[in-house]
């Protein structure tokens, strides 16, 4: 199991690029910020229409899902997946079929728990 203090060194490792941000002194004891973090990280692959770039980005999400305890899920739901820009433009559809079942299914229960 992934436990939420690991979160810093689990997309350092997987992201090189984004550890900059992550170490930052605000981020670096703070879940819901290294994963708003993951979130901008992986939104400037959607942006880009970057498939390859996103595909990466959604696997290590969906190994945090499955894999990471109850505050990482909880994180991974309200800090990243909120933040992400999946209805944006004409690749809604195929950005969600690059999430997978999981990340699909957890996107909609949290917005479905946003609903009055």
């Amino acid at each position: 199991m992934i436990q939420h203090h690991e979160i810093s060194k689990e997309l350092s490792q997987e992201f090189p690029d984004l550890a900059p941000e992550i170490s930052l002194e605000e981020n670096k004891r703070n879940l819901h910020r290294q994963l708003a973090c993951f979130a901008s990280y992986t939104n400037r692959f959607i942006d880009a229409v970057n498939l390859d770039g996103a595909r990466r980005c959604f696997r290590e999400a969906n190994k945090l899902l499955q894999e990471g305890d109850q505050q990482v899920r909880h994180a991974l739901q309200v800090s990243y997946l909120y933040a992400l820009h999946l209805y944006n433009g004409d690749n809604s559809l195929q950005w969600r079929l690059l999430m997978g079942p999981a990340l699909v299914r957890c996107s909609q229960q949290m917005t479905h728990n946003m609903l009055p």
